[in-house]
């Protein structure tokens, strides 16, 4: 009887594969694949590099790519420096920032202790692209960290905060960020079920507040951020352009900006001349959020 040796390879062959496999795997980089996988740079765009390098710098960072960081003061924080108004949309944060209409509508935001709060573009318009909790007269909300990165409870205070809490009396107020609470929830006791992950209900807001709040109408027109000879690093640049939209806001809420853009221009805002320039980091960001990835799929209902 004889055996048949099709579709067999030879020994020499095979143990020639597989030594080139093993050596592929053993000179990758620790991590070096799931780095590539979580850079989100290559979702910018030359027109949010020309636009943004405005108002602060990109820097290229392991594992996200190319970010940007706004020339503001040490102490900044995103959705601070605005109000919330009720819309068709939902809630949407209304910024007091040049740029707020871009970052504050598309793309992630994270923090590190080198670099501070940083902005990854994305493609996906939210009228505020924040995570939620509402727990009896507080309501908290937080930028949408990118994936695979999460926050601790704003509760939880062994990590830096990047909650903003308030009393849902104060929700509807101007300049929200100066309504906030620092450890709201000290000596009280978290039980299962006391809050949930979602922002407070319009009928909530009226009811605690006891006065009437009045629908915004708003649209988006599309804005045009094309340059004429991009400058976004070769190996980041797509020609293909992601379309970016505006929220256009009717004139009470044109004057409530106009009312507090001087302040935050005046102390908020550090010029191009005197920012401090931050060097390119050379390490991975760590991940500031729950160890626990059990917990965070439990927890987190990302959008």
């Amino acid at each position: 009887m004889f055996r048949s040796r099709t579709n067999r390879l030879p020994k020499s062959i095979a143990f020639m594969l597989f030594g080139v496999l093993a050596l592929a795997v053993l000179g990758c980089p620790r991590g070096a694949l799931a780095v590539h996988r979580a850079s989100y740079g290559l979702d910018i765009d030359a027109g949010d590099y020309e636009y943004l390098s405005e108002y602060g710098e990109w820097l290229e960072v392991p594992g996200f790519g190319m970010v940007w960081h706004p020339f503001v003061i040490a102490e900044w924080e995103p959705f601070f420096h605005g109000h919330w108004s009720w819309t068709d949309d939902g809630w949407a944060w209304i910024s007091y920032e040049p740029f707020g209409w871009l970052v504050y509508h598309y793309g992630y935001w994270y923090s590190s202790p080198d670099i501070g709060w940083f902005w990854l573009p994305g493609r996906i318009w939210s009228p505020a692209r924040v995570e939620w909790y509402t727990y009896g007269d507080y309501c908290a909300w937080a930028p949408i960290p990118p994936a695979r990165h999460y926050w601790r409870d704003p509760w939880d205070y062994s990590g830096i905060n990047v909650w903003i809490v308030i009393n849902v009396n104060n929700f509807a107020d101007e300049y929200v960020g100066h309504r906030r609470i620092d450890r709201p929830f000290h000596g009280e006791k978290i039980r299962h079920g006391a809050w949930v992950r979602q922002a407070p209900g319009i009928r909530h807001i009226e009811t605690i507040t006891r006065r009437q709040i009045a629908p915004v109408r708003i649209s988006r027109e599309r804005v045009d951020l094309r340059p004429g000879t991009p400058k976004v690093p070769a190996k980041y640049y797509r020609p293909r352009e992601i379309e970016r939209k505006r929220m256009v806001l009717p004139e009470r809420e044109v004057n409530r900006v106009k009312q507090h853009s001087p302040q935050v221009e005046r102390e908020v805002l550090v010029p191009r001349d005197r920012a401090p320039k931050r060097e390119q980091p050379r390490t991975p960001v760590k991940n500031t959020g729950k160890k626990s990835e059990d917990r965070q799929k439990k927890t987190i209902r990302r959008r």
